[in-house]
């Protein structure tokens, strides 16, 4: 029989109209002084009930206690509140039944309310916003129960007086299932309940735990994460079995660490990368260096110290781990792959990441001294055979009874499908109690427990009764699920044992994965997003010389992007992914190459050199990627190691046959010529001379100096001829008076004459 979702819904309203139509859900009379039918309540009950603690059994003989709050959410005040108890006067005889009854509308008349006086309790007053409490012990004779075995409703009607007039329709309501006691005699059935813990894990874009307000509130007193271990603390004896993503406890680890960011500090477990000891302080205290974790990433102790909220949340998150071992004990844990991933998705998309997965889950669980039993548990209780089939053998395997088109009948409630022993859950008992009470409030999901069980053995089915619970707890009622759901019909047991049982055969035929369960699975989107990531991460580790656990820190974070937990909104953990590789891109990107504007060579060849500047931490070993036009080459360049925050120049030697403007593109790449993404672009301009221009300037100077030397040795030769001829001829004689003449010529008197007296005078 084909199954779907679509189907499921048309199926769930199908029956549920057949079984209020066969009169399973109508009335009986009342035991004393019956009220007639009421009419459906209007939207929005003023006041609203809530049942914090009753009978878990519906006895024999003797009393029914329920007590409860009821708080008014009107404007109105109300006075002299009575809360009746009623109950049905016909049982619901089997699962199916009590399925469809507990979907049924919470305005639709269930039962006569008993209205005998001491029977009720009554509030004076409930002003707007006020809460108070209630106490009602009915003996089950007034209730208008047949006695006969099976389950049947009971609750609270409050009706008061406001501005509207008291009349028979209940101004709030609370009900829930309550089994009559099964016939003595009958061996007592099993029932394994199971307390997970999964949530959505984020983390920023640093690497560090998103959403910490939000952990912090989940932490707190109440809080849902506090109220699970308050659930466990509540069981007391009662054995339980814990169901954990691991993930969840990595995330609380590293918030108890400080929520330290990602980082690419060296990986302190590889040899040769230890961390220098710490010296003493001026007063005397040491820090003792650790080996890395596969918990939090290795990073140097912070600078500033942290806020209030930091404290606290780190605080909180650290008692919360320690007390969540005390409570696991040395029973193992029932652990999901890490993120509670997609396990069919990852199967038909990519299984390596369901292998990563498992292996890391191991890893946390040994990191935190936790025992751990692998384990695959969809939350939609659905997992397709291609799954199934992949899953590791040993891997403890959690399917809904709505995972086959016929529930099987396993005594053990164990089967055999496809080479693989799986545990079939309750899926009705795990869906809760009616309206308008939460569903998964925890005395609804008591009742809904017993009362299944209670069918189980009136109907002599040996199966036992495995239920996981919801992951989100009202911290203060969370202790009313175990109390009073150890019967001396009911036997709790550890999933283990359980597991352990003889499974039966199941064909896997019998199995119902349809097209639409396959629709609803993540998408190969969010797996490529989270390989695209991944691949950057794996590439700035080959860049960087340490050994870091950067790639381990990506895989983390991608993982829990795959989780199953975002069917319903896929886009966001596509972006989650995006982000992580943006992230890894922008570190990728600090590794820069500088090129100057332009070059011109003033030949076919000539020198270049750029810049190489690493904006890392951490030393890198890179290389400079060459790509021109075709008809200029570089040689030169090679592998630089660069260490932090330096720069590096690389040399080439540029080549061209042909003049003009060559286009060069430089980029930063790995050793394996992977661009890192930084890149620079330049033009070379080739001003390359002719080779017969050389020629010609070369025969030129030949020329001149040929020339040369013939000119110069004759003029040489001339010369002296010219000095030996001047030497050769007499010297002639000078005369006296013309000498003096000369003299008079050449030495002239002043115009106006010499002074008398003068030498000048005297001579004449």
């Amino acid at each position: 029989m084909p199954r779907s979702s679509s189907f499921r819904a048309a199926l769930a309203g199908l029956l549920t109209f057949g079984v209020a139509s066969a009169g399973l859900l109508a009335p009986g009379a009342g035991a004393l002084a019956p009220a007639a039918a009421p009419a459906p309540a209007k939207d929005g009950d003023p006041l609203l009930v809530h049942i914090d603690a009753m009978t878990p059994v519906l006895p024999v003989s003797g009393d029914v206690d329920i007590a409860g709050t009821v708080t008014n959410v009107s404007d109105d005040t109300f006075t002299r509140v009575n809360l009746h108890a009623f109950s049905s006067e016909q049982p619901i005889l089997d699962p199916l039944s009590l399925s469809q009854s507990a979907l049924i509308d919470p305005n639709l008349f269930v039962g006569d309310r008993v209205t005998v006086p001491g029977t009720f309790d009554t509030i004076d007053e409930l002003a707007p916003g006020a809460s108070a409490t209630f106490t009602d012990s009915v003996p089950v004779e007034l209730l208008a129960t047949s006695g006969e075995p099976g389950v049947y409703w009971i609750g609270i009607h409050a009706i008061g007086d406001s501005s509207v007039p008291r009349d028979f329709v209940a101004d709030g309501r609370a009900r829930t299932f309550i089994p009559r006691v099964p016939s003595g005699g009958a061996q007592a059935r099993e029932a394994s309940v199971i307390l997970p813990i999964r949530s959505r894990v984020w983390f920023d874009e640093d690497g560090s735990v998103a959403g910490t307000e939000r952990w912090a509130r989940r932490l707190e007193e109440g809080g849902s994460l506090d109220g699970v271990l308050d659930m466990a603390d509540s069981a007391g004896s009662a054995p339980y079995s814990w169901l954990v993503d691991p993930a969840v406890l990595h995330a609380l680890a590293r918030l108890a660490k400080g929520n330290p960011p990602r980082t690419l500090t060296p990986d302190p477990n590889v040899p040769g990368q230890e961390p220098a000891p710490v010296e003493p302080s001026e007063d005397g205290d040491e820090t003792p260096t650790t080996p890395g974790e596969t918990l939090t990433p290795t990073q140097p102790v912070p600078t500033e110290e942290p806020t209030d909220e930091e404290a606290q949340l780190a605080a909180s998150a650290s008692a919360w781990l320690e007390r969540f071992r005390l409570l696991v004990g040395a029973t193992p844990v029932l652990t999901l792959p890490y993120g509670d991933i997609d396990v069919s998705a990852s199967i038909r998309n990519d299984r390596t990441r369901f292998d990563q997965a498992v292996a890391r889950s191991a890893e946390v669980m040994v990191a935190l001294t936790l025992p751990s039993q692998p384990t695959v548990a969809p939350e939609n209780d659905l997992l397709s055979p291609e799954a199934i089939t992949a899953v590791p053998l040993g891997t403890t395997i959690l399917l809904g009874d709505n995972a086959f088109a016929i529930p099987p009948t396993s005594p053990t409630s164990v089967v055999k499908l496809l080479g693989h022993e799986v545990v079939i859950t309750s899926t009705g008992a795990e869906a809760g109690g009616p309206g308008p009470t939460a569903s998964n409030d925890p005395l609804a999901l008591r009742q809904r427990l017993l009362s299944e069980a209670a069918l189980r053995l009136e109907a002599d089915d040996t199966a036992p009764l495995v239920v996981t619970l919801p992951t989100v707890w009202r911290g203060e009622d969370a202790a009313s699920f175990f109390t009073d759901l150890e019967q001396s019909w009911l036997d709790l047991v550890p999933l283990g044992d359980i597991a352990a049982r003889t499974p039966k055969g199941v064909p896997a035929a019998n199995l119902s994965y349809t097209d639409d369960d396959i629709a609803e699975e993540l998408g190969p989107e969010a797996f490529s997003a989270a390989n695209r990531a991944g691949e950057a991460a794996t590439l700035l580790e080959q860049v960087v010389i340490p050994v870091t656990t950067i790639e381990a820190q990506v895989r983390d974070e991608l993982l829990v992007t795959l989780s199953e937990q975002h069917r319903e909104r896929p886009g966001l953990a596509v972006g989650a992914a995006e982000r992580v590789e943006e992230s890894m891109r922008a570190d990728l990107g600090r590794i820069e190459i500088e090129a100057p504007p332009a070059v011109t060579l003033s030949s076919d060849s000539g020198p270049l050199g750029v810049t190489l500047v690493n904006g890392l931490d951490q030393p890198v070993e890179v290389q400079v990627q060459v790509r021109t036009d075709g008809e200029l080459t570089l040689s030169g360049g090679g592998v630089r190691r660069l260490g932090p925050g330096a720069r590096s120049v690389v040399r080439f030697e540029a080549t061209t046959s042909r003049a003009g403007v060559h286009n060069v593109r430089l980029a930063v790449t790995s050793l394996d010529g992977v661009p890192l993404g930084s890149f620079d672009s330049l033009p070379i301009r080739a001003a390359r001379v002719s080779a017969i221009i050389w020629i010609v300037m070369a025969l030129g100077a030949l020329v001149l100096f040929g020339m040369i030397g013939y000119r110069l040795p004759g003029q040489i030769r001339a010369r002296r001829a010219q000095l030996a001829a001047a030497d050769s001829e007499p010297e002639p004689e000078i005369d006296p008076e013309q000498d003096a003449a000369t003299d008079r010529v050449t030495d002239p008197e002043p115009a106006d004459g010499p002074a008398a007296g003068s030498p000048a005078v005297e001579r004449s």
